[in-house]
């Protein structure tokens, strides 16, 4: 289980990385640089200035929530809350809106709940992005035994940027696809979901687009239903995320979720090598991502 854990983390970065430098850009616009086979390594795009195998918001989140867990050897949420901002005031060249909106709001003196429950409310922010989606995935791991306190746990990480109860179910369901996967369980769309499920969240989870019907917008459901179809039709890790990002959109945030249910079923032996290698801040993952699998599978924990 551990090299599911290594996958899922690593999977998820390698994702976030790929799709950097062709976010925005649609699909027509990644076809020229597809001629080139520039999507199957990290390699700079002229309109976006990443440096190759460069880990953007969602890369830098998780790490952020990985070395919290790991350092605390708890979820802490004051110590992830003190990191969101630190992360906020070193100006990432990358940040969805929703994010950037609520820790402008906690640098302000807000709290989480005001911050977060008063951008839920913000028209702007509807449907709610996928920002939180990859920065959860080290709490579904570290309660991968527990899976009462993992509910609770995801919905209040969820809720530090990601308020609207449909962004906070979309980071459940991610969290249970997750915790099967990396148990060797076969995807079981209908155990994945909350009890109190939303219509749209049922919807987007059971069902088999047409891949000209994903939503690639970065929607938190749109990045979710991404990373579904990437789970049910990849041959491997290098073509699902290829086929992801070939989609155009928020390639980062669609990549990084597809790279992580990948990573998490196949496990980190799957990954491209040269990927993982020039990936940055790989070693850091890979020692995080044994750590946590560690903390995850202790016999009592905090």
């Amino acid at each position: 289980m551990k090299e599911n854990f290594q996958g899922c983390l690593l999977g998820a970065a390698i994702g976030d990385a790929l799709g950097f430098p062709f976010k925005g850009l649609s699909a027509n616009d990644i076809g020229e640089y597809g001629r080139f086979e520039s999507l199957r390594e990290f390699q700079p795009v002229p309109s976006v200035r990443s440096a190759p195998g460069e880990l953007a918001d969602e890369g830098q989140l998780l790490l952020l929530t990985l070395e919290s867990i790991c350092t605390q050897r708890a979820l802490d949420e004051t110590d992830l809350v003190r990191r969101l901002k630190g992360w906020f005031r070193s100006h990432p060249k990358d940040m969805t809106p929703l994010v950037r909106h609520v820790l402008s709001r906690l640098q302000a003196g807000e709290s989480p709940a005001e911050a977060s429950e008063g951008a839920s409310f913000d028209p702007e922010f509807s449907p709610p992005d996928g920002g939180h989606l990859t920065r959860c995935l080290p709490v579904a791991l570290y309660r991968v035994m527990d899976a009462a306190r993992r509910q609770a746990d995801m919905v209040a990480v969820a809720r530090l940027t990601h308020w609207d109860p449909v962004a906070v179910q979309a980071a459940l369901v991610l969290g249970e696809v997750v915790v099967q996967l990396v148990q060797g369980k076969p995807f079981t769309p209908e155990a994945c979901l909350p009890g109190d499920v939303l219509p749209e969240v049922r919807q987007a989870v059971v069902s088999s687009p047409d891949p000209a019907q994903l939503d690639v917008s970065g929607s938190a459901l749109g990045a979710l239903g991404v990373g579904l179809w990437a789970l049910k039709t990849a041959t491997g890790v290098e073509d699902g995320l290829v086929n992801v990002v070939s989609l155009g959109g928020a390639t980062d945030t669609n990549a990084a979720v597809a790279g992580a249910l990948l990573g998490a079923k196949l496990t980190r032996l799957a990954l491209p090598q040269r990927w993982v290698y020039r990936l940055e801040g790989h070693a850091r993952l890979e020692v995080l991502g044994a750590r946590l699998f560690e903390l995850a599978t202790q016999a009592v924990h905090v």
